[in-house]
């Protein structure tokens, strides 16, 4: 049977409209430790992960690859570039204590230019090279305009009731990783009058107070001040590491420093200095 031209366009279209849908199908890949849902070989999709965390934006092959928001295990959030399933190029990562480092990424580690903002609105540019820093840009200890304008906006995300249970789960995960990495290192953690470090924050949250002339902005706010126990049981190193009212940071700071003696931190028997954090919060 001959074919014309006519016959042989319409099936070469077919042929090529059939290889396009079932080039973009959307699929499910369970694995023991990550499952992934989204369009294959590439295209949209979700990769909820134990080692990498959860992962939304472009894929190829269940690997991140192209713009994606990860929320890793730590409690960190990526939103960048990624290349093969690593972040590689740019993007910035939000730390829960404020602070956020933006700019190049290669293989997961810092790459390039990048741009540390502290808690307290100063910032710090370095240039990286496989995640080490090889030379310092510049550093500016004054709050200025110019850091709170440039510093990249946390990523808004409408997560679905899954991903929120996933993400809890991923917190329980790592809180046990960690708790099991202080046994197996036989460290105690210091004691606050016999309790932990929950107790010291119901204790020094009841020590502080909003400013009377601040209580016309009605709103609550949170400082976290970070300190370390000593062998002795006394604080050292008191200083806040995210809030952006200096009259609140230095109240909460004051608050810290009046905690009685702690029971210090051991590990195999013998003392030792433990850095720890607690959140401030000051309400009306």
């Amino acid at each position: 049977m001959k074919l014309n031209v006519c016959t042989l366009l319409t099936l070469a279209v077919a042929m090529l409209s059939s290889m396009s849908l079932s080039a973009q199908e959307y699929r499910v890949v369970q694995r023991d430790d990550y499952r992934f849902e989204g369009e294959w070989p590439s295209g949209e999709g979700m990769l909820y992960s134990y080692e990498q965390g959860l992962v939304i934006g472009t894929f190829r092959k269940a690997k991140p690859d192209g713009k994606c928001v990860c929320y890793r295990p730590n409690g960190e959030v990526y939103w960048g570039e990624f290349k093969k399933g690593k972040a590689t190029g740019q993007g910035s990562t939000y730390r829960d204590n404020g602070i956020v480092i933006s700019g190049g990424y290669k293989n997961g580690l810092y790459h390039g230019v990048d741009t540390l903002y502290r808690s307290n609105g100063t910032m710090h540019v370095g240039k990286y090279r496989n995640g080490k820093l090889i030379s310092r840009i510049s550093d500016t200890r004054e709050l200025a305009g110019v850091v709170k304008s440039s510093k990249p906006g946390y990523p808004q995300v409408d997560l679905r009731r899954r991903q929120e249970d996933f993400l809890k789960e991923l917190e329980l995960i790592w809180e046990e990783r960690n708790m099991m990495l202080v046994r197996k290192a036989g460290l105690i953690a210091p004691k606050f009058q016999g309790g932990g470090i929950d107790d010291f924050a119901l204790w020094v949250n009841s020590q502080v107070s909003y400013p009377v002339a601040d209580r016309a902005n009605r709103m609550d706010k949170t400082v976290v001040v970070e300190f370390t126990v000593l062998k002795d049981g006394t604080l050292s190193d008191i200083h806040a590491v995210f809030g952006s009212d200096p009259v609140l940071n230095e109240r909460a700071v004051e608050a810290v420093s009046k905690s009685p003696v702690w029971t210090p931190g051991e590990q195999n028997g013998e003392k030792k200095n433990v850095r720890l954090s607690v959140p401030v919060v000051f309400t009306l």
